[in-house]
């Protein structure tokens, strides 16, 4: 039976290179990462030849580069895996002699394009983050990828590069931004820790399985520093003369948030992003396995054999790493994954310090009372029963009220209806006739009414 091993394929400028620099190549390291950056490579090469690596061989900043890491008899004889890691852009170098050694990067952002240099002072008005970042990936022949909730964005100034005005409007709303192989990829961290493993890590098994830690080189941190359990949201519009507040949670450590928000729903999703990105990565674990293939950034996976550091862990990096010494490792950064604040947990009041009350198309008035620790944890009980967004309810002539509020009821109604939101307000939730319309804005031409919790069977 034949053992297993690695080899690199490499083109360059999409001309496969490998068969002349294979035997020089020292060491290989392919970082994946979640967030916050792009994917990256390294290539440590042996350039004691210095009339070809000083020469006709020299590597040219902005080449592209594209790796491939290929395996046989990895997981049973005679098997055949590949990791591609895209193309990148060569943008840095640098050489040593004696005894002569050259490194090359490369990084998958597009630094061959204004994406991350110049400056830009633009107004974005009436679209969404969606649309953002499709028209930025647009404006340099990106490819784009977006799996998330689409906000809509009334009005957002710009001040600085794409790359980072970009990188800012995903943060707020809780998105992640990754830059990978000439695409731009928007996804929602949170939305991904609630898939399923992938993989199961352990403590012990097999020496060279992929799935069983070096030993030596697991590590677990945590920090309760920088963790909330109660956010406060606040905005003053001068312009439209109103006054935005929420808040969910309760306990002592609170975020105060003061910024801008168009409406409620965007306060919410905005303070629960804040929240999230804060926890996160308050509890880490680090370690090694022998090459594995298939693990990558942002799926989820489940640690073993650690006692009370056992659980699910999404995973923010992984360095993949082939060198003549070790062979194929992988090094990995992960985060425990606990549970999120939601939007729907968010009570909020808008007060506008004008004679007039503004009111939505459709009847439907946006004011309701900041949701307190109380009503919060209201919810989120009712929520155990059935009561979250989306929830259907067969009504039989329930009684249907204008506002959360409001003492007389608007009418009768029967038939099948929808939890808008599923937040629990004065004491009410309010519903929608469409599963479609649920959590959707504007909030006024999608909501029919308020209801009781029990007219509803909850």
């Amino acid at each position: 039976m034949q053992g297993r091993y690695t080899t690199l394929e490499l083109l360059y400028d999409n001309a496969p290179i490998s068969a002349d620099v294979a035997a020089e190549v020292e060491s290989f390291t392919y970082t994946d990462s979640a967030a916050d950056s792009a994917d990256s490579v390294s290539i440590t090469i042996n350039a004691r030849d210095g009339a070809r690596w000083l020469g006709s061989w020299m590597p040219k900043k902005g080449a592209r580069l594209h790796p491939v890491l290929r395996g046989k008899n990895w997981i049973v004889q005679g098997d055949s895996l590949a990791m591609d890691c895209g193309t990148l852009l060569l943008d840095s170098m640098s050489y040593s002699d004696a005894p002569g050694a050259m490194e090359i990067a490369g990084i998958a952002r597009p630094s061959d394009t204004d994406f991350s240099e110049r400056d830009r002072g633009d107004v974005w008005r009436n679209t969404s983050t969606k649309r953002i970042a499709q028209d930025i990936a647009a404006r340099y022949g990106l490819g784009f990828g977006y799996d998330a909730d689409e906000y809509p964005i009334e009005a957002i100034e710009q001040d600085g590069p794409d790359s980072d005005f970009l990188a800012r409007l995903c943060d707020t709303y809780g998105l992640v931004l990754k830059t990978y192989s000439g695409r731009l990829w928007v996804y929602d961290r949170e939305q991904y820790k609630a898939k399923a493993a992938v993989q199961t890590f352990r403590r012990t098994g097999a020496e060279g399985d992929p799935n069983v830690i070096v030993p030596g080189t697991f590590r677990w941190t945590t920090d309760m520093a920088g963790t909330y359990t109660r956010g406060y949201f606040s905005y003053t519009d001068p312009d439209k003369d109103m006054d935005i507040t929420a808040s969910v949670g309760s306990g002592n450590r609170t975020k105060d948030l003061n910024q801008r928000a168009d409406s409620i729903a965007d306060a919410a999703a905005q303070l629960v992003a804040a929240l999230n990105n804060a926890n996160h990565g308050k509890t880490k674990i680090s370690f090694t396995v022998r090459g594995n293939f298939t693990i990558a950034s942002a799926q989820t996976v489940q640690l073993e054999g650690f006692g009370l550091l056992d659980g699910k862990y999404f995973v923010d990096e992984v360095q993949h790493e082939m060198s003549r010494g070790s062979g194929y490792t992988c090094a990995i950064s992960a985060s425990q994954v606990t549970e999120p604040f939601y939007a729907w947990q968010v009570g909020g009041n808008i007060v506008y310090n004008q004679p007039e009350t503004e009111v939505y198309s459709g009847g439907y008035t946006s004011n309701y009372a900041t949701t307190s620790p109380a009503a919060s944890a209201a919810s989120t009980a009712m929520a155990k029963k059935g009561g979250t967004a989306g929830a259907a309810l067969t009504l039989k002539n329930c009684p249907l009220y204008y506002t959360s509020v409001i003492k007389t009821m608007t009418r009768r109604i029967s038939g099948t209806y929808w939890l808008y939101d599923g937040i629990l307000v004065n004491g009410r939730y309010r519903i929608t006739n469409a599963p479609s319309r649920c959590g959707k804005l504007p909030v006024g031409t999608n909501v029919t009414g308020w209801v009781n919790p029990s007219d509803i069977g909850l």
